[in-house]
């Protein structure tokens, strides 16, 4: 007889983090279009009456017997109105956005719910087969006892027992056959059974604040929805007249022009909207309830864990001891001491051992995902982090020496961070306060927003040596400490341009080239804002250098002719090394730039920026 074998342990087995996504039309905004929203909301209206008895003066035409008023209705302000239509969008939006926290929580749990669906799968194969070679160590047990009872050495009470007990393995077999989903592709491989016992983030080391991100990102846009309403409730209704009015009397009948307006203003506060407010601050008091709430869960699936991990230790040590057991009654199956019950039951006592940490690993891992899901250490989802952080998706944008000299740094740090900055080019031509600009950066630094030294003077591709006084900045941008170089040179504003384009080409190629090799040099990083209609040998210039291109896509053009125009360069410049830059000012409101941002990724823009901070100002909500 042979003994039975384990295979060797393995490392943790690695559960691949769950990839939670949502598709793009998710995220798509359904607003209209610009134009559709500047459209005037205007309403034919007409009104007809006629009085059956006039009564007194009608030989003075002071009351009519029948009139028609008919024209049109501007609905300049309040309900109706194209301002009205974009806060209903808003709100619409942020709607929206709750919808799709509530989506992304189902979809966690069906993941969840389908690799506990694999685990378990994996675990009751391999115990169908622990099982039929239980049943086999059984059947033979149960034959020896059977012989046993007939030459009297076993009662019938011992040979019904070893009778159940056959019979009970061979029903738990067939139980877990028939309700094994085999037809279901299994994602979870078998090394699982035989890998380390992987551990769990100790519970002082999980982010807390991460676990309740979701509700406070619910409650900030439960809470922006009521300031919208409130605000929408608050507006003056404005209603704007054109009227061709048809009177008819007894005497005789009139026609004439007419223009009037109708004015509602709101004077008192519904009373559920200070309720709603107060709702809201009490879910907003009770995060703090639901971290300790979260913590006490955590804590206690903590430490069944590692009971249970402890138990399976025991059994695998049990384990270890039987195999030996087993090998050294192999060994001495042909000497005279040999007993074969004796070996038939250490067998059994292995395989019902096998069995039992097949069960109980199965629960382990079990609880495992369930600890990883509830901690949240498990999902890291491009859909939750897109709509936690949809309110704009670029991260990089321009500041000039104006805008920086008027507001504190305090103010554009505040402004950049509501923006979700993470690089900023900063034109200190006419600072005369450096040490605000290092004050500046400092802050910058402890808010992980790297600041790059706009430069932006287009006299340095006047001449083929423009490089020569270029350098003299980069040197003192090297002194003042900045990350990196930005460059803002722009010779297609020269009047010469379009008779001498490849002149300029060459120059803007020598001036980006050598700027490079200066960085690289000296450890900075270099980035070039350019125009849409770039020459494509300029690009492919800065693509063999690797120089990340910051396409200015701000004109009188539409967006889709935008794309177009730009499809060459950013075909050679490649995904990686562009920059969608938006102006602010193109864009009647916040949604407006949010669409615009949707289309472009459509289009396979990656990654997006904003000129400038000071048209960002106010502008995002």
């Amino acid at each position: 007889m042979t003994t039975p074998d384990t295979k060797a342990e393995i490392k943790n087995y690695d559960f691949k983090p769950s990839g939670l996504s949502l598709n793009k039309s998710d995220f798509s905004l359904h607003t209209k279009s610009l134009e559709q929203k500047n459209k005037i909301h205007l309403n034919w209206v007409s009104d007809m009456n006629y009085n059956f008895s006039p009564g007194f003066g009608d030989e003075d035409n002071v009351f009519y017997r029948a009139r028609v008023s008919s024209g049109l209705d501007w609905l300049a302000l309040g309900e109706g109105s194209s301002k009205n239509q974009r806060m209903q969008n808003s709100l619409n939006e942020r709607v929206r956005k709750i919808d799709l926290l509530e989506k992304l929580k189902y979809k966690k749990e069906i993941s969840h719910m389908a690799d506990l669906d694999q685990v378990r799968m994996t675990f009751d194969q391999k115990k169908i087969s622990l099982l039929s070679d239980y049943e086999k160590i059984l059947k033979l047990l149960n034959d020896f006892t059977i012989n046993q009872n007939k030459s009297g050495l076993k009662n019938d009470a011992e040979t019904a027992q070893s009778k159940y007990l056959l019979d009970k393995v061979s029903i738990e077999k067939k139980s877990l056959e028939s309700l094994l989903k085999t037809e279901d592709k299994n994602t979870v491989t078998k090394e699982i059974l035989t890998a380390d016992i992987p551990d769990l983030t100790p519970v002082e080391n999980i982010n807390f604040n991460t676990l309740v991100k979701d509700k406070e990102f619910a409650l900030k846009m439960e809470k922006e929805i009521l300031d919208i309403k409130n605000k929408r409730d608050k507006q003056i209704d404005l209603r704007l007249k054109f009227r061709y009015n048809y009177y008819s009397t007894l005497s005789n009948d009139r026609n004439f022009a007419s223009v009037g307006a109708t004015i509602n203003l709101p004077v008192s506060r519904n009373k559920n909207d200070i309720e709603s407010e107060n709702d809201l601050q009490a879910k907003k008091n009770t995060l703090q309830d639901i971290k300790t709430i979260y913590r006490d869960k955590l804590s206690t699936m903590f430490r069944e864990y590692y009971l249970l991990k402890s138990e399976i230790e025991i059994l695998q040590s049990e384990s270890n001891y039987l195999q030996s057991e087993l090998k050294v009654n192999s060994a001495n199956e042909k000497s005279n001491t040999f007993s074969p019950a004796y070996y038939l039951a250490t067998a059994e006592k292995f395989l019902n051992n096998q069995i039992q940490i097949c069960d109980k690993k199965s629960d382990l891992y079990e609880k495992y995902l369930e600890y990883r899901m509830t901690s949240g250490t498990d999902y890291k989802t491009e859909g939750l982090d897109s709509v936690a952080n949809y309110d704009n998706a670029g991260h990089e944008t321009y500041i000039w020496s104006s805008f920086f000299t008027n507001y504190s740094n305090t103010y554009i740090i505040d402004q950049m961070t509501h923006w979700h900055v993470n690089r900023v080019f900063l034109s200190v031509g006419k600072v005369t306060d450096m040490a605000k600009v290092a004050d500046f950066m400092a802050m910058a630094s402890e808010n992980n927003i790297q600041v790059y030294r706009l430069i932006g003077e287009n006299s340095f591709a006047k001449t083929d040596n423009g490089f020569v006084d270029l350098q003299i900045l980069l040197e003192e941008a090297k002194i003042q400490g900045f990350t990196g170089i930005h460059l803002d040179i722009e010779p297609h504003t020269f009047d010469d341009y379009k008779t001498n384009i490849d002149l300029y080409a060459q120059r803007l190629i020598n001036l980006f080239t050598n700027s490079k090799i200066w960085c690289n040099q000296n450890n900075m990083d270099l980035g070039v804002s350019v125009p849409m209609q770039l020459p494509a040998e300029v690009a492919t210039a800065l693509h063999n250098n690797n120089v990340m291109t910051y396409i200015m896509a701000y004109d009188v053009l539409s967006l889709d002719k935008k794309l177009n125009k730009t499809l060459t360069i950013r075909d050679i410049l490649g995904p990686d090394y562009y920059v969608w830059v938006f102006r602010i000012n193109d864009f009647n409101d916040f949604n407006d730039l949010l669409n615009a941002e949707t289309t472009v990724q459509s289009e396979g823009v990656t990654k997006l920026g904003y000129y400038d901070l000071s048209q960002m100002n106010n502008f995002k909500p």
